[in-house]
């Protein structure tokens, strides 16, 4: 009994390390170092949260805590605090999927090219999953959130749209080199729902649209 008792004991502390992980540890949400410029050209350094269900920044300047929304941002530098060489660029860009209204929102700038670039935004995901008790023989749910990634794309003209996870969403968009983007693809062997092989799909566009008709 007292082996069952130290088990679940264990166990649980595993857990909550597991869910303290899985509900935005390593995230943008964090307070990494870093600096903002403001549309008036203000540049304030200090500890920096942003929050990408809100779009709002939060930056500790001097012992003073300032919150601006994505419409008051040029830009934002995060230096991740677990990794120094891990540097991150957002910049606010005008989105909506569905209205003609496109309100300012960040993006995490991952390449940056003269005829398409790859965006991406956080979010946070909640699954519900099984598991099994093996003490008392039964199978019961608990719910899980974990960090994922959204993929964009940026056109000229700051117009952005969601990238979408398949070959088909990308030939769509990209249709003016659709015949050479899917014989890269295919040939390759990539998959837009991989952001390494996401990246290799817009700098080949991008050499496409570069080269001399």
């Amino acid at each position: 009994m007292k082996f069952r008792t130290l088990f679940l004991v264990v166990l649980l502390i595993f857990s909550a390390s597991g869910s303290r992980a899985q509900t935005g540890e390593g995230t943008l949400e964090d307070w990494n170092p870093g600096y903002l410029v403001t549309i008036d050209d203000d540049t304030l350094y200090g500890p920096l949260s942003l929050l990408y269900q809100t779009d709002l920044v939060q930056i500790n300047d001097e012992n003073r805590l300032k919150t601006y929304g994505a419409n008051q941002i040029r830009m934002v530098f995060i230096r991740d605090k677990n990794n120094n060489s891990n540097e991150r660029y957002i910049y606010p860009f005008p989105y909506h999927p569905y209205s003609d209204f496109k309100p300012q929102r960040f993006f995490e700038m991952l390449f940056s090219g003269i005829h398409l670039s790859l965006l991406c935004r956080e979010i946070l995901v909640t699954e519900t999953v099984p598991q099994y008790d093996n003490f008392t023989f039964r199978t019961y749910f608990s719910t899980r959130t974990r960090l994922q990634r959204e993929f964009y794309l940026m056109f000229p003209g700051k117009t952005v749209r969601l990238a979408g996870n398949s070959r088909k969403s990308i030939f769509m968009q990209l249709s003016d080199k659709k015949n050479e983007m899917k014989k890269f693809m295919t040939e390759k062997n990539l998959s837009p729902e991989i952001q390494e092989d996401l990246n290799k799909i817009v700098v080949e566009y991008n050499r496409l649209k570069s080269e001399k008709q």
